[in-house]
């Protein structure tokens, strides 16, 4: 869900909405408690987008290491952990129950099998090329990237981030692209 409404604290302003966690955590709760009381299921998954931690108070971000921006660094806030925590505590509180919550914070074993040799020709390029970058072409600030038969590029980090918020600019996918008939094929092969 996006976080809205209810979801927010009263320190939420148009620039900067702050998540309310309790209010989170306890619809988190009860839906567990539905699925445990009226579908028998005492088990189940709850994905988080490590981008709420984006909404976190600064009171529990003010330990998180920041850029040179003032941007926090998501990957060290262990959202999942930190809402498992909380989620044991609120589900005891409201049944008198324990009941174990493990917060995983998902990366590469989640989104593939085990690599295969295309895996290891990309890192091993995308290595090189930032071996090229720095000691060949003396270049910094730029992301290293690669098209066609892995033919490397350096893209300076200027075409990458918005000046104004110094956030990197989402780059859409053009409609009717190659790459975009190939997320459509997909989805109606799978029958989505």
């Amino acid at each position: 869900e996006d976080m809205t409404g209810e979801y927010l604290t009263p320190d939420s302003t148009p620039k900067r909405k702050v998540m309310d966690i309790d209010k989170v955590v306890g619809k988190i709760v009860r839906m567990m408690r539905y699925r445990q009381e009226k579908e028998g299921k005492e088990y189940g998954v709850v994905v988080l987008a490590e981008g709420l931690a984006e909404f976190l108070s600064d009171d529990v971000l003010k330990d998180v290491p920041r850029d040179d921006h003032g941007h926090i660094s998501v990957a060290n806030v262990d959202l999942g952990k930190m809402f498992a925590k909380r989620i044991m505590a609120e589900f005891t509180k409201q049944t008198g129950l324990k009941r174990k919550v493990t917060g995983l914070q998902l990366g590469y074993e989640c989104r593939c099998a085990r690599p295969h040799a295309f895996d290891v020709m990309l890192g091993s390029q995308l290595g090189v090329g930032a071996y090229r970058a720095l000691c060949e072409e003396k270049l910094n600030g730029a992301m290293v990237s690669v098209s066609g038969q892995l033919d490397l590029h350096f893209v300076p980090f200027e075409q990458l981030v918005d000046p104004q918020t110094l956030v990197t600019v989402v780059r859409f996918i053009k409609h009717n692209s190659d790459f975009h008939k190939l997320a459509r094929f997909l989805e109606s092969s799978s029958g989505e």
